[in-house]
């Protein structure tokens, strides 16, 4: 990510087209805006899902028209989302839906850099910087004759791969802290942070849905939480089932070694947070067990209470 965040710093100032490939939920929007906002281009940076635009609207939401240029159409006219990022950004999600015949017509604007609205006969000059963005695999796509090959190549200029959230273990903690701020103070609300359990669980989880899964996570915890610690039992309910099958599959085996372990733990905690009943609930809560788990595990070591 470090050289990720270099690479769109040395890139931003020029005119070259970028295209970003990742998973769902990576953040290619956000390297995207980041482009923009580290290019000094002047005008807006103007985002559009392709998946979005229905194929009877194409035309008319890129390029704009003309007033009275079909039946329904505004007597003012209307400019198209190309005209809208002059001087700035376009940024083109999900780029690989773009229907044929259309990718034809983005690559003309690619070339030659001005639109004709819907309609109309004025060529009107346009100075943007594309970016697009993409989850599938445009290459593949070109070979299956579903993507133009020229079309790939022009997007293609400066490609920038960003890598999911699974392949960034070390990310994950600090984004979990991050989101876990924003949302505290979005709501007003003030969380100790996480269990070492959950952080465990967190480090050992897939991630299908990347970084946009993990916001949600914590955005559905702070929600529903109203202090206190963020545990297994603050996650969304189908990754909560997934949490209760990791604790079951990771409980370690009996041994002697285990349990001389476990009391170490225990006893070294007490000490950090005391005998009282308050700090047993503090110890509880690092081992990531509740108070009467405490109390039965005291039990057990012979530790008198």
């Amino acid at each position: 990510m470090e050289r990720i965040k270099a690479m769109i710093q040395r890139v931003a100032p020029s005119d070259a087209t970028v295209l970003i490939i990742g998973e769902s939920g990576v953040g290619k929007e956000l390297v995207a805006s980041a482009l923009h906002n580290e290019s000094g281009r002047p005008g807006e940076f103007v985002a559009v899902n392709c998946a979005a635009v229905p194929d009877s609207l194409w035309e008319s939401e890129f390029f704009g028209y003309e007033p009275g240029a079909f039946t329904g159409a505004s007597k003012k006219g209307k400019t198209g989302i190309i005209e809208r990022a002059h001087k700035g950004t376009l940024f083109l999600d999900e780029v690989g839906e773009i229907p044929l015949p259309m990718q034809a017509k983005i690559l003309r604007v690619l070339q030659e850099k001005e639109v004709t609205r819907v309609g109309g006969y004025q060529r009107r000059p346009v100075d943007v910087r594309v970016v697009a963005a993409t989850n599938k695999d445009l290459a593949s796509m070109v070979k299956e004759g579903t993507f133009r090959r020229d079309l790939y190549y022009r997007l293609s200029v400066i490609p920038i791969l960003i890598p999911p959230l699974r392949d960034r273990p070390d990310d994950i903690l600090y984004l979990a802290e991050y989101f876990l701020g924003y949302y505290q103070e979005k709501m007003s609300k003030k969380f100790a942070g996480f269990t070492n359990r959950l952080k465990r669980f967190f480090l050992s989880y897939s991630w299908p849905g990347n970084v946009r899964e993990l916001a949600n996570c914590i955005e559905f915890a702070v929600s529903l939480e109203n202090g206190g610690w963020i545990d297994l039992n603050s996650l969304p309910y189908p990754l909560r089932e997934t949490a209760r099958e990791w604790v079951e599959r990771s409980k370690p085996k009996k041994c002697s070694r285990y349990n001389d372990e476990e009391k170490l733990q225990i006893l070294k905690l007490l000490k950090k947070h005391g005998w009282t009943v308050e700090g047993k609930k503090k110890a509880a809560r690092e081992l990531g067990i509740s108070l009467a788990t405490l109390y039965r595990r005291l039990k057990e070591h012979n530790i008198s209470i």
